[in-house]
């Protein structure tokens, strides 16, 4: 059996192959090439792939959008040697995914057939995972409520999370079905349980740290612990729809996660001056929970003493401005 082209779909299945009798392989959307190609992003000879004394060579023929192969892309006039053992070789000519596979390279090993309880299986992990975000945000309401209405609180908080999931979720479900012809519903659902779970973790941790131990800069940066798991949740629900670009994926969410950082941390500057969220602690917890020594009150207002110049010269800069603005009226 000789060398083996396939084009293959965005979810790396096999759409079309040919069997390779001849070298060199000519590739591209014109009539005369060896395979023929129907999309748009690629030249009328787009490249080629012959024989040489060092082995295969790949040869980017006259094309704007070059070949690429790996983590290189190939330019138009431009060659390389390719490997001619270890696994089968991917490239992407336009928005077409190829894949080349000679009689020396190795095979992936057989994927084994899901067993029927296979279903039951991978719902006892998404079980655990909703009863971990259920007693998770019970936990935090029971910090932040009135114990007197603590029982309907809980029960809006459990509706509202089941309907945040059904839609989140049934939304992805939507998109990868039209994209892929496969819901991956139960993927969309894992995806959201973690990050739920690492957003309330996040939400809930940092403010009972900060208020037991009196360090109200614990919950200053938390928002770039949300960021990073809203970027990550965004990653891998994209995952299910485009798995061949995950690369791709995961340079958009770590751009997205950047940017979000950026802008929260300038609008924090432009409202408060400060890069921190909050300007105080302004968790109250149940007194229980408290392991900071109290602090005498006479301390605390002495504390306060530095702050007079400060505030001071803000009146005085107050009254210039409102002054200098009376005169212009």
């Amino acid at each position: 059996m000789g060398p083996l082209i396939e084009v293959l779909d965005r979810e790396g299945q096999v759409r079309q192959s040919i069997t390779v009798t001849h070298w060199p392989l000519r590739i591209g959307r014109a009539l005369d090439n060896d395979l023929v190609l129907s999309d748009p992003h690629i030249a009328a000879h787009h490249f080629s792939i012959d024989e040489t004394e060092a082995g295969l060579a790949l040869t980017a023929a006259e094309t704007r959008n070059g070949v690429q192969l790996g983590a290189r892309r190939l330019a138009s006039g431009e060659r390389v040697v390719l490997p001619p053992d270890g696994d089968a070789i991917e490239l992407n000519a336009g928005r077409t995914r190829l894949r080349l596979r000679l009689p020396g390279q190795s095979v992936a090993p057989e994927l084994v057939i899901a067993p029927t309880l296979s279903l039951q299986r991978r719902a006892l992990p998404l079980l655990a995972f909703a009863l971990l975000l259920a007693g998770a945000q019970l936990f935090g309401n029971y910090l932040v409520n009135d114990p007197d209405g603590l029982t309907r609180t809980l029960g809006n908080a459990l509706l509202g999370g089941f309907v945040a999931a059904a839609l989140w979720c049934g939304a992805w479900a939507t998109l990868s079905k039209i994209f892929t012809r496969q819901t991956h519903f139960l993927w969309h659902l894992r995806v959201f349980l973690l990050a739920g779970i690492a957003l309330t973790l996040i939400h809930v941790v940092p403010a009972l740290v900060a208020f037991a131990f009196s360090w109200p800069r614990a919950t200053d940066f938390a928002f770039i612990g949300e960021i990073g798991v809203a970027a990550a949740a965004l990653y891998f629900h994209l995952l299910a729809i485009e798995p061949a670009r995950h690369r791709v994926l995961k340079r958009a969410a770590l751009v997205c996660a950047a940017v979000a950082v950026g802008l929260t941390l300038w609008f924090n500057v432009q409202r408060t001056d400060r890069y921190g969220d909050e300007l105080y602690m302004n968790h109250l917890f149940p007194p229980a929970l408290r392991l900071a020594k109290p602090r005498p009150v006479d301390a605390f207002v002495d504390g306060l003493a530095p702050l007079k110049s400060t505030l001071d010269r803000k009146a005085k800069e107050a009254g210039a401005d409102d002054g200098t603005r009376g005169e212009d009226e």
